[in-house]
């Protein structure tokens, strides 16, 4: 499974930890709440809410997940995972087609916001209109390489 952080997420690690530059990390400015967001395509890191691929219907919406350690688990081993499970809205009115990658981002704006990380799914999922997207606790797996 292809997945990594974004190309603007690294230089702002890089830029708060080297130099302590005033990016997000280093003057606290980290989201309160981030995004799920799905695509009808595979992402990379040089993603942005400007390309095109994620994924639309009348009832599409990034899920929101409150930034906490309620949220997500405690890092080991340079891996994290969601706490809580993520479901989106019912797809209705149209299908969402199918769904091959994920990416956890600051804004609910599909034409905003910086991606954090992206992963591709495991197996792409065809959404049709009455189903619904659930990642169940755990199964979003954030690791450091």
């Amino acid at each position: 499974m292809a997945g990594s952080k974004s190309d603007w997420l690294e230089n702002v690690v890089l830029d708060s930890l080297l130099g302590k530059s005033s990016t997000e990390l280093s003057t606290g400015k980290v989201a309160a709440t981030v995004y799920v967001a799905l695509f009808n395509s595979t992402i990379n890191d040089t993603w942005t809410p400007l390309s095109t691929g994620e994924c639309a219907g009348s009832t599409y919406a990034r899920e929101a997940v409150t930034n906490s350690s309620a949220s997500w688990t405690n890092s080991t081993a340079g891996s994290k995972q969601n706490a809580v499970a993520v479901t989106f809205t019912t797809a209705a009115g149209a299908d969402w087609g199918t769904i091959q990658s994920f990416a956890i981002i600051d804004s609910d704006s599909t034409s905003a916001g910086n991606i954090y990380y992206w992963g591709d799914l495991t197996a792409s999922q065809v959404i049709a209109s009455g189903n619904t997207v659930r990642f169940s606790t755990g199964a979003i797996v954030i690791t450091e390489d």
